[in-house]
């Protein structure tokens, strides 16, 4: 059963605000969550000096200020609103905004080419599961706009994939949506080991039997498919068709700057659809 305690949208008040806004009460809903923390980080490497002080006080004001305004205009969903500003470096920021084990976060995302965008870090210093909003901005806030018909969740079998899983498939129940799961045979990295073309289909074959083992004895009545490819760009092809991705941390690498996973960094940087993450 999908439940939540709190959901934590992070709001930087440009055009898309109102579409991340949609979106945290979209999930309030599916989660059964009546609480939500809007929360604005103002962040600062180190500690400004003393006659920035001021300034840093009235910015602080402009933004508690414009967090009253959206928690105004969210009173309709019949919502327990509450706003917080942290100063401060931003991983240490979300730490002391997000505390709470049974929550769900909502944040806007934008990458970059040649450095981590804002979003890309918040997302790597959050440990909940956390809506990753896409797509075209709204004029106003308005969960009714979200239609989630078809939802696919890519899984490895890893312990954070299965739990996307399950919560995919409640997702899908509540939303009414058809529910596609995804499971690719990485490939490449076969052929990067083995030479022989027959011992690498023949072990190909091999892995695409076991992963429909795999799903008969989670649910012989799942919708799955089994692809061999890279993984990325086969679930990238899929997600194209679809409304929301729900994904759990996949292909973890060595390096804890990619703690995220690189098959799921892949996916969210490049897919424009929605994606519920599962770290």
């Amino acid at each position: 059963m999908i439940t939540s305690e709190k959901i934590f949208v992070a709001v930087d008040f440009k055009p898309f605000t109102y579409t991340v806004l949609s979106y945290a009460v979209w999930l309030s809903r599916v989660v059964d969550c009546s609480s939500i923390t809007l929360f604005h980080i103002m962040e600062y490497a180190m500690t400004p000096p003393a006659y920035l002080m001021p300034y840093i006080i009235k910015e602080k004001k402009k933004v508690e200020t414009n967090l009253k305004e959206l928690t105004t205009k969210l009173t309709e969903f019949q919502l327990n609103i509450d706003s917080k500003v942290v100063f401060g470096r931003l991983i240490d920021g979300i730490r002391e905004v997000i505390d709470e084990e049974r929550s769900f976060a909502v944040i806007g995302f934008k990458t970059h080419i040649t450095r981590p965008s804002t979003s890309e870090r918040i997302l790597k210093g959050i440990k909940v599961p956390i809506l990753i909003v896409k797509g075209e901005s709204f004029q106003e806030i308005n969960p009714e706009w979200i239609k989630i018909k078809n939802i696919l969740c890519p899984v490895d079998f890893s312990e954070n994939s299965l739990r996307a899983l399950d919560l995919a498939k409640e997702i899908s129940e509540k939303c009414d949506s058809n529910l596609t799961i995804l499971y690719v045979v990485p490939e490449q990295k076969i052929r990067n080991i083995i030479q022989d073309a027959e011992v690498i289909d023949k072990y190909i074959d091999y892995l695409k039997e076991e992963a429909v083992e795999k799903f008969q004895k989670i649910d012989k009545k799942m919708h799955y498919q089994v692809l061999s490819g890279i993984p990325s760009d086969e679930i990238l092809k899929k997600a194209e068709d679809m409304d929301l991705i729900i994904i759990g941390s996949q292909g973890r690498t060595y390096t804890e700057a990619l703690i995220i996973g690189s098959v799921s960094e892949a996916i969210i940087k490049n897919s424009n659809k929605p994606i519920l993450f599962f770290p």
